[in-house]
């Protein structure tokens, strides 16, 4: 194994450290070889985000995955190596996340993903829904993504189930280091975790603090879970012994889950829902999963854009929030079809007229996961336990945190919106991203995708561009680099509020196409999270 380095700089032109590694991959010979090109970022204030320039593309790419939590990045790295394709990738890196960061990724949750494959015979486009939706008594959640991730490795992926699920058993049975992605959602739902014992025996350490960034988090009874998974696969979870296990531990606290609402658990595999921007589609999730109709509206206004556009982002989002309220209704359905919202004269009536009512509540805890190969597979996913931490509540011997039904108060999923572009004709995939931070995360990726195809940019240099959002009552706005918008939006007369971070996004380019050019693919993680980008290369 040889190691290299790369000195790099951060946003402050400090030197920061970037190391790759070389290794044999074990299914396809000595001519694969990995290099780890990003690290996880994090930051306060301005930020300390990292870069490594050109590190982000590289020739012979074979296959990049992207994910929130660095631990379950790096294991789909390791798939990819072993042979994987990019569905491959994402399920597995899925299977670690539910253990590294089950605040928003427990597979007491769901969620939905949309998938791109290039291979000339069997080109297609189709979104997989296991959103989390309500048991039939309410109250509680039906768990998703388990059966979710089945039926995109069953339609999709290559290797088998059991190597994709092992992973995240070992890590739960063994523990792993807390992430800082995790710690930091741990900070944020302190008043949950400690509410419970069940949850506070996990996440609070023996001496009352709260579990921290390299504290060891060890999660015996959800590795026996994932062991009756990998073992037996998703019909032992839905319907078998451990379904029932499953059952009994949520009725035990008085969750009313049945075994009929696991068996009854389907998967909506469905045609997406898209828009044509230059010669290639844009596609996106229909709802419930309404944060797709709101980004291909956005992709729409940014079309007609003038003027500053820091104030054009705040007036476009402002309309497109109150657009949302009039036509989403309480779970995240439309109240009309969902073509005519994204049509192109709608939209230029919502961004002419009156802006609507404020933005509705919305969960904004998510997690993503992109991943693309060579071979013109491309997948992004989010994943939701309706709120943070779900319901803070574990379903009693299995490890499993529930999640809360869908409701009026802003629990849910109606913010979710992964994006893929791409080409239906040649097969060509281009772009996928995912994101978290409710309706400010999935607006986002549309200026991202604007920024990388109409305005030329790297994926680098889109992803570091200042966010503006605005829901209603006042525009927020994050300050990245040399750009600060806070002094053109007063001018333009908004009251405007600094935050932290606008969104978290997780994305892939290339703009040459693959499986024709996957040279030029770009793979980043975003500067306002903490996740991690990895790239598998071919010799």
């Amino acid at each position: 194994m040889r190691m290299r380095h790369h000195i790099g700089r951060d946003q402050s032109g400090k030197p920061t450290l970037w190391s790759g590694r070389r290794v044999p991959a074990r299914a396809r010979g000595a001519g694969l070889a990995l290099a780890l090109l990003a690290a996880a970022c994090g930051g306060t204030g301005q930020y300390s985000a990292q870069y490594a320039g050109e590190l982000y593309s590289l020739d012979n790419f074979y296959g990049g995955i992207v994910a929130d939590e660095p631990r379950a990045a790096l294991v789909g790295r390791e798939i990819l190596a072993a042979g994987g394709n990019a569905v491959d990738a994402a399920v597995a890196t899925y299977f670690v996340m539910s253990t590294t960061m089950p605040s928003t990724a427990g597979l007491g949750g769901g969620g939905v993903c949309v998938v791109h494959r290039g291979e000339d015979d069997k080109i297609a486009d189709e979104v997989f829904d296991f959103l989390p939706r309500a048991a039939a008594g309410g109250l509680v959640a039906v768990p998703g993504s388990a059966r979710g991730m089945a039926a995109l490795s069953a339609r999709y992926g290559k290797l088998p189930w059991s190597q994709l699920v092992a992973p995240a058993e070992a890590i739960a049975q063994a523990g792993e280091a807390a992430s800082r992605a995790l710690a930091k959602d741990v900070a944020l739902g302190e008043k949950k975790l400690r509410a419970d014992p069940a949850m506070a025996a996990l996440f609070v350490r023996p001496d009352g603090a709260l579990l921290q960034e390299g504290d060891n988090l060890r999660q015996s009874a959800l590795a026996g879970v994932l062991g009756q998974l990998r073992a037996k696969g998703p019909g032992e979870f839905y319907g078998g012994l451990l379904g029932q296990q499953i059952v009994a531990g949520a009725q035990a606290l008085g969750a009313p889950l049945t075994i009929e609402d696991l068996r009854n658990f389907q998967v909506q595999v469905y045609a997406p829902l898209e828009i044509k921007w230059g010669d290639q589609l844009v596609m996106m999730p229909k709802p419930p999963a309404a944060g797709g109709v709101s980004v291909a509206q956005m992709l729409q206004a940014l079309r007609s854009e003038g003027g500053n556009h820091f104030t054009f982002l705040a007036e476009a989002s402002r309309r497109i929030a109150g657009d949302r309220a009039q036509w989403m209704q309480p779970g995240g359905d439309a109240s009309q079809p969902v073509e005519s919202l994204i049509a192109a004269d709608h939209v230029a009536q919502v961004l002419q007229g009156q802006p609507g009512a404020n933005a509705l509540p919305e969960n904004p805890f998510a997690a993503s996961i992109v991943a693309a190969d060579a071979e013109g597979l491309g997948v992004a996913c989010n994943f939701t336990m309706n709120a943070l931490f779900g319901a803070g509540r574990i379903a009693e011997g299995t490890g499993l945190i529930l999640a809360p039904a869908p409701d009026e108060r802003g629990f849910g999923f109606s913010a979710l919106a992964p994006i893929v572009m791409a080409n239906r004709n040649n097969g060509e995939f281009y772009f996928a991203s995912a994101a978290s931070g409710g309706l400010a995360g999935a607006l986002a990726q549309a200026d991202v995708l604007h920024g990388v195809t109409e305005g030329k940019l790297s994926l680098e240099a889109a992803m570091l561009r200042a966010r503006v959002f605005n829901g209603g009552d006042k525009v927020l706005y994050d300050a990245s680099g040399n750009e600060n918008p806070g002094g053109a939006l007063q001018a333009a007369g908004f009251q405007a509020e600094q935050r932290k971070g606008i969104g978290r996004i997780n994305a892939i380019f290339c703009p040459g196409g693959s499986p024709t050019n996957p040279e030029t693919c770009q793979v980043r993680n975003d500067f306002r999270g903490d996740g991690l980008a990895n790239f598998v290369t071919s010799d």
